[in-house]
């Protein structure tokens, strides 16, 4: 008998042990959310300035005021840029990976509700900014991303937000898990 409860109480500890190391990790993944999305939106920002640069660039330096025949709209060419395109959103594409993981990580690992919805709006929105990226990287002469860039600054942005949120609620479960038996029950967690 004395047997049973100790290896009870192993397999207890064992549990416990583990779960810590998952939720370090977790805080780990979302300080690593918060540094990189700062990152994200400096690197984003260079590249939407380059492409935005070449491309106006050439717009202006093409046209000839004195020519009759000449135009911005004859002058103006997509692919000019294009290789910054492409250079920039298969870097946004690492990003957005590292972003989906830590949403899914957080969704799996964190059982508040406040986690899990965010974790769940994160994901929805990594796969649409991942849907715009992807066409970048498709075709970077018709989606540049002076244009597309916007809308990755935007998702910067919300995954600093949700970031911030998951680490806060990431220490309040690790705290919450030690004191109260049923951390769901909590009435501040909405």
């Amino acid at each position: 008998m004395s047997s049973l409860r100790q290896i009870r109480l192993l397999l207890t500890v064992k549990k416990s042990i583990f779960a810590e190391k998952t939720n370090t990790m977790n805080k780990a993944f979302y300080i690593a959310s918060i540094v990189l999305s700062i990152a994200f939106m400096i690197v984003v920002g260079v590249y939407v300035d380059m492409v935005e640069s070449e491309r106006m660039s050439y717009l202006f330096n093409s046209y000839d005021p004195y020519s009759p025949y000449s135009s911005y709209s004859s002058a103006y060419s997509y692919d000019y840029g294009s290789e910054y395109t492409f250079e920039g959103a298969l870097i946004s594409l690492l990003f957005i990976f590292f972003f989906l993981t830590s949403d899914l990580l957080g969704l799996l690992k964190v059982k508040t509700k406040t986690t899990k919805v965010l974790s769940i709006i994160g994901l929805s929105f990594g796969a649409i900014f991942l849907f715009v990226d992807v066409i970048m990287i498709l075709s970077p002469g018709s989606a540049s991303f002076d244009e597309g860039g916007a809308s990755l600054l935007f998702y910067g942005l919300i995954v600093l937000a949700f970031s911030i949120i998951g680490l806060i609620q990431s220490v309040r479960y690790s705290n919450q898990k030690n004191a109260v038996k049923n951390p769901s029950a909590d009435l501040l967690d909405s």
